[in-house]
């Protein structure tokens, strides 16, 4: 009996040790975090940087922070939130979050609005992406989009939101993922009768896609151009109407 209750007593003994090793464990896993948030908050601010940026010059971003620089700062004194802000409130920067590097390297991780076509309003020009915001020209920067006509350039803050513009955005994102579309089509146009109105890339035809369900009707298009236009020539069309159901109608 002595023998098996030393036995049950050995047992108990190893079965402690997993539950003091786990608590162990997690006592140093929390000493550590605690030791890295500390380190985080305590870190002394000794360089800027920003990533993600392509339309936004360098010059640009640095001199959003210049007023309220964070460099020689400790983490836990800077307002982030406000340095952000400034940041943000460049033309092309849509969202910016931030991150801390070793040694006090602070990071802004900045993502861009991209030009969804270039608006063409008589001898002004500027770009304008989705949500109908207008954004500058920056020369050595362009992108190629299409051209669309029939909506202000100016003011440049001014946000277009109207639904004639929302028809044609509605569109130009359905082309953006059809690729066919994007590729084929060069300048658009809305008018009240018609809808979306483009013109192809390739000698300019007239191509009709109405008021809304621009996904089937930019396939049509797809489709109508390796079955008949490829056939054809494309130089054969004056004007091709998809805004049917179930035909394409020409003028040829």
């Amino acid at each position: 009996m002595s023998k098996k209750k030393s036995h049950s007593k050995k047992k108990s003994s190893g079965s402690k040790r997993p539950v003091t090793l786990i608590a162990g464990i997690f006592f140093i896993v929390g000493l550590a975090v605690l030791g890295g948030y500390y380190f985080e908050q305590n870190t002394r601010i000794t360089d800027v940087d920003f990533a993600g940026y392509k339309f936004t010059s360098s010059e640009e971003l640095q001199a959003a922070i210049a007023e309220a620089t964070p460099v020689g700062m400790l983490a836990d004194s800077v307002d982030f939130g406000s340095l952000m802000q400034s940041i943000h409130s460049l033309p092309y920067v849509e969202d910016v979050n931030v991150t801390m590097g070793y040694r006090g390297k602070l990071q802004f991780n900045v993502t861009e609005r991209k030009p969804l076509a270039l608006l063409m309003d008589g001898s002004r020009r500027v770009y304008v992406a989705k949500g109908g915001i207008k954004l500058p020209i920056i020369p050595e920067k362009t992108e190629d989009v299409p051209l669309v006509y029939g909506f202000p350039a100016e003011p440049l803050s001014d946000t277009l939101k109207s639904d004639a513009f929302r028809q044609v955005e509605d569109f130009l994102t359905a082309a953006q993922e059809n690729r066919f579309g994007w590729i084929t089509i060069s300048e658009v146009a809305w008018n009240e009768r018609e809808g979306v109105v483009a013109l192809t890339a390739e000698n300019g035809v007239k191509l009709l896609f109405g008021h809304s369900d621009f996904e089937t009707r930019l396939k049509h298009w797809q489709a109508f151009y390796g079955e008949v236009v490829s056939t054809k020539g494309i130089e054969a069309f004056r004007q091709i109407d998809l805004r049917f159901r179930n035909q394409v109608v020409t003028k040829e």
